[in-house]
Formats: structure tokens, C-alpha cells, sequence
């Protein structure tokens, strides 16, 4: 019997072990940018920009969402389809620099302060927080 305290000591440790590494999320905004751009990138433009300059963080389920540098800024529209976003300041030969997202993939998740946060769907859900605007406008869009 005192054989077993140590062996469950090493089993509970290989548990939570186990358990940090499946759920472990990276923090890297650029991930989720990337992950966006996957799903959603397009060629096309919209025919106006509607909310130009703008300072969006993305960003996992966990964790706070983050700017991709200080350097991005994204433009934005919103019209009947969804919402378009297009960063300016990253390599478009890498990857689209537009996304096009349905409204049905935008949901509003909270609202904090003069920022509003969003759950854009792709797989997994990467959160997005906009400000002013652009914020207001998405969340009065994709409310039920």
C-alpha cells in the first residue's frame, strides 16, 4: 500500500500534463488571421469602404485577442452579404488580404467598454474585437 500514493502522485501529474497540452491555445494573433484567410479570402473588393483605418484584435476562444502589430490597420464594409475586412500592412503573395464573411458566421459574443467582441466562424471560432463604428455597426447587424 505505500507503493500506491507515490504512483498516483506521477498519474495525476501525467493527467494535468495531458490536460494543458490538448487544451493549449496559442496566443499569436497572426494564427487567427491566418486561419480567417483560409476560410474566407477572396480576390474581390468591396465596390465602397465604409469604415477605413480601422484597429481590430483577433485572437482564440481563451485568452485576450490582440493586435497582429502596430503597424496593420484593416478597412472595413458591411452590406447585405456580411462583412468584408481588408489589412493593409501584411504580404498579400502569402495569403488574401481581403475576407469576405457571411453575416450568418458573425456573432456577437459581448460588449466591453467602447469595444465590441465577436465570434467569427471557422474552425475553430477565432474572436475578433472592433471599436467605435465599425463595432456599434457589426453588433447592431448580428443581433437576432
Amino acid at each position: 500500500m505505500d507503493f500506491l500514493a507515490p504512483t498516483m502522485i506521477v498519474f495525476a501529474m501525467l493527467l494535468v500534463v495531458a490536460i494543458a497540452a490538448l487544451s493549449f491555445e496559442s496566443a499569436d494573433p497572426f494564427a487567427a488571421w491566418v486561419k480567417l484567410a483560409e476560410r474566407y479570402g477572396t480576390e474581390r473588393r468591396p465596390t465602397a469602404i465604409q469604415f477605413a483605418g480601422q484597429r481590430i484584435r483577433f485572437g482564440g476562444q481563451r485568452g485576450k485577442p490582440k493586435d497582429l502589430n502596430a503597424f496593420v490597420t484593416f478597412d472595413a464594409t458591411i452590406d447585405d452579404f456580411g462583412l468584408w475586412i481588408i489589412c493593409n500592412g501584411i504580404d498579400e503573395e502569402q495569403f488574401p488580404a481581403a475576407l469576405k464573411i457571411p453575416g450568418t458566421h458573425v456573432r456577437l459574443v459581448a460588449e466591453k467598454g467602447n469595444g465590441y467582441v465577436f465570434d467569427l466562424y471557422a474552425e475553430p471560432p477565432v474572436r475578433m474585437v472592433a471599436r467605435g463604428e465599425l463595432g456599434q455597426a457589426l453588433a447592431e447587424r448580428s443581433r437576432p
